[in-house]
């Protein structure tokens, strides 16, 4: 499947990188790296991730990241099997309050008619 990462992904992750480099660069590139490589990932196992919880639409999904045991970030995405595209609309850390995130964006109602 075909991977696009909105700009409200690509935002994030930017956001995730500034906030990184504030304690380490090298960490900050190497988180950066990472995240990278699950997007890439997605061009293969889309379906690899769990459904996203806060969601009860299945064609809803993340993968989690782990830096480490107390840290991560959810990469949220969306499978359009019609258009056999993979969405990524979000990368949150896992300590962020996601139904905030849903209330303040409109994620869902923006992939509900693909």
């Amino acid at each position: 499947m075909k991977v696009i990462v909105e700009n409200s992904a690509k935002m994030c992750i930017h956001n995730i990188f500034l906030n990184n480099c504030n304690y380490s660069i090298n960490n900050a590139i190497k988180v950066d790296m990472n995240i990278n490589q699950y997007l890439e990932k997605l061009n293969y196992f889309s379906y690899i991730g769990r459904y996203i919880p806060e969601i009860n639409d299945k064609r809803f999904k993340e993968v989690i990241y782990r830096r480490n045991r107390k840290e991560g970030y959810r990469i949220m995405y969306y499978i359009s099997k019609k258009k056999n595209i993979v969405y990524v609309f979000y990368v949150i850390n896992c300590k962020q309050d996601f139904n905030l995130v849903l209330k303040q964006n409109d994620f869902y109602n923006k992939y509900h008619n693909f």
